[in-house]
């Protein structure tokens, strides 16, 4: 059996794919939340509705802070899943402003 040395760059890429893998679930979760949009606010935006979206934007934006403090560091070598954390939560700030008349930038 052949040893292989170890390598800092394999494991690099591999940590690089599994954060491109979390981003894209992140992003999947993000795109829900216009679904549960219409579903729950676009006819009756109640009080209690209104919260529960402000908890769920609170919720994305959290982990998306999380992944662009990953992704947006200047030797990260993916830059197409780093512009997506990017414009994702620019996104999720427009639609705080849309449904609660502030950001949080």
């Amino acid at each position: 059996m052949v040893e292989r040395p170890p390598s800092p760059r394999r494991f690099a890429d591999r940590a690089a794919r599994h954060l491109k893998a979390q981003v894209e679930d992140w992003y999947d979760e993000c795109r829900y939340l216009a679904e549960w949009e219409d579903a729950n606010l676009v006819d009756s935006p109640t009080p209690a509705r209104r919260e529960s979206h402000l908890r769920l934007l609170d919720e994305l934006e959290r982990v998306g802070k999380w992944l662009a403090s990953a992704t947006q560091s200047a030797d990260f070598p993916d830059q197409s899943t780093a512009e997506l954390v990017a414009l994702t939560l620019r996104d999720l700030a427009d639609t705080r402003a849309l449904w609660h008349g502030s950001t949080l930038d």
